[in-house]
Formats: C-alpha cells, sequence, structure tokens
C-alpha cells in the first residue's frame, strides 16, 4: 500500500532559461512544506501536482493518480488553494457554496456556513468587495468543506493578522485529525511553517536543496555567525552551506553542538526556516549539489 498522497519523481519543467527538477514526496497524516524565495518554482511545483501544467519529465501522482491524467474521481477528492487563484469577482459566498456543491457529492454546506460565520465572512457579500485577508480566508474555508483527503494550500495565511493565522491554522490542524489526510503547503511566514508542519523541502532556483524533519531543524540546525578568521580556519566537516551577509560570513550547520562545543564564543543562531532560506538562497550551486550528494547518500 503506497502511504504517499503526493509523489514526484524529478518532474521537470522548462521556462526560457528557468528549469525545475523536483522529487518530493508527502506521506499520509502528514504536514508537508515546500519553502523558498520568490520565483524558486513552488507555485510551478503546485501547478503539476494538481494537473494544470503538464511537466516536460519525469512522473508523479496524486492520491496514487498519474498527475498529467487526473481522472474527476480524484480531483474531488483534494482541496485546493493557489495564491494567484481566485473565485469570480461578481460571485457571492453563497454562490460558490452552490457552484462547490454542483461538483463536490462530499461537500459540506453546512459546515461552510458555520466555518464562514466562525471567520466573520458573509456568504451575502461578492468575491470583488472581500478584503485579501478575507478572501484568504474564505478559498481556504471552501477547499476544506468537501473533506478532501489531500489539502494544497499555497499561501493560505497571505494577508492575515496573527489572531486570523491562529485561528486558521488550528483548522489544519483539525482537519488533520481524520487519519489518511495530508497537506501540502506554502507560505512566507516561517512561524506558521515552524509550528504546523512535520517537515519541509527547501527548493530554490528550481531544485531541491534540502529535506529536512521540523523536529531536527529545532533541534539540530544552527547559523553560525563568523568573522573572516573563524570561517578560514573551521572545521567544515558539518557545514551544509555559507554566505557573507551583513560584513560576517553566516555558516549553516546540521550539527549545532558539535560547533557549540568545539568552538565556544563564537555567536550561534539556532536553527529556523528564516535564517535557513537565507543562507541556502545566497550560498554557491556548488554548495547545493553538495547538499543534495549528501541526501543521496
Amino acid at each position: 500500500m503506497n502511504d504517499d498522497a503526493i509523489a514526484l519523481d524529478h518532474v521537470c519543467k522548462r521556462y526560457g532559461d528557468f528549469t525545475l527538477d523536483v522529487t518530493m514526496r508527502v506521506p499520509k497524516d502528514a504536514i508537508t512544506a515546500l519553502v523558498g524565495v520568490n520565483g524558486s518554482g513552488k507555485t510551478t511545483a503546485f501547478r503539476i501536482i494538481l494537473g494544470l501544467v503538464a511537466p516536460d519529465g519525469g512522473s508523479g501522482t496524486l492520491l496514487g493518480a498519474d498527475v498529467t491524467r487526473l481522472p474527476n474521481a480524484v480531483k474531488r477528492r483534494v482541496g485546493a488553494v493557489l495564491a494567484e487563484a481566485s473565485f469570480d469577482a461578481v460571485f457571492t459566498g453563497e454562490d460558490v457554496i452552490k457552484q462547490q456543491a454542483a461538483f463536490y457529492p462530499d461537500f459540506d454546506a453546512t459546515l461552510c456556513r458555520v466555518l464562514l460565520e466562525r471567520f466573520g465572512l458573509p456568504t451575502n457579500k461578492t468575491m470583488g468587495d472581500f478584503s485579501t485577508g478575507m478572501a484568504a480566508k474564505f478559498r481556504t474555508i471552501i477547499a476544506m468543506s468537501h473533506r478532501p483527503e489531500a489539502l494544497i494550500l499555497d499561501e493560505p495565511t497571505a494577508g492575515l493578522d496573527v489572531v486570523a493565522r491562529g485561528e486558521l491554522l488550528d483548522l489544519l490542524r483539525a482537519y488533520m485529525e481524520t487519519p489518511g489526510r495530508a497537506i501540502l503547503v506554502s507560505s512566507h511566514n516561517a512561524k506558521d511553517i515552524e509550528s504546523l508542519c512535520d517537515d519541509f523541502y527547501l527548493i530554490d532556483r528550481g531544485h531541491i536543496c534540502l529535506h529536512e524533519t521540523i523536529d531536527r531543524l529545532r533541534d539540530d540546525y544552527a547559523t553560525l555567525i563568523l568573522t573572516d578568521e573563524q570561517a578560514a580556519t573551521m572545521d567544515r566537516s558539518h557545514i551544509l552551506a555559507s554566505a557573507r551577509m551583513h560584513g560576517a560570513v553566516h555558516v549553516l550547520t546540521d550539527e549545532r553542538r558539535y560547533y557549540e562545543e568545539n568552538m565556544p564564543g563564537v555567536q550561534i543562531a539556532r536553527g529556523d526556516i528564516d535564517g535557513l532560506i537565507t543562507v541556502m538562497t545566497m550560498a554557491g550551486e556548488s554548495e547545493h549539489e553538495t547538499i543534495r550528494e549528501r541526501s543521496r547518500s
């Protein structure tokens, strides 16, 4: 039995001088993040998974079905929110509910209305009159209301204040209480990823350059902030990447305790998504290849 809700094996897509090449897995009963800077390939990967863009190579599955030939029966088992997608501006919330109920046999209109009321979203207001934050909440609630087996969410908390973000994250945690479900999510809010997800993939310039669990990120990763002399003389056996920033050398490691013991007094920032993305994005491609080789070994 395949325990992957989503599986991509060297799925490629080329746009001019940009090439996406992604291998990743989203297991059932897990929340996985795809993180990276704008333009790194996250949205393209999401669109390929959903069958909206045909890959140029590789293979992928969504709930066991080939992503290039997704039947409606599989699409009905998936909820999706894409950052650039929106409902027709003249539709009211009630119009969207009726539309969704016509496509999804399991759409729970009662649940949807309860959640919309909980988040202060009127069903008689048109989509064009919704604020950015209101639209973000609305799209996620609609995507969840047919009780899908997989949720694919591109920036679901964009435009939300801290209270609304917390409520939406709690809603996603409640969704995962049903066995066999899975979420693939992207977000520029690192705290959301770290509090919600089990693991993450870091994508940069179209390639996956790191896959790690959130627990190991917290426990073992760190950024060392060094002088040139310290960087030149340090033991680099546990270094993933380095980059010069703000007059210092920032060095990423997945063995924080080793450097705490062997470089006492050195400034060390414990691992987090923001620090990791910053160093990895500014590091050279040769360091990315070294990390990929370590991941394969």
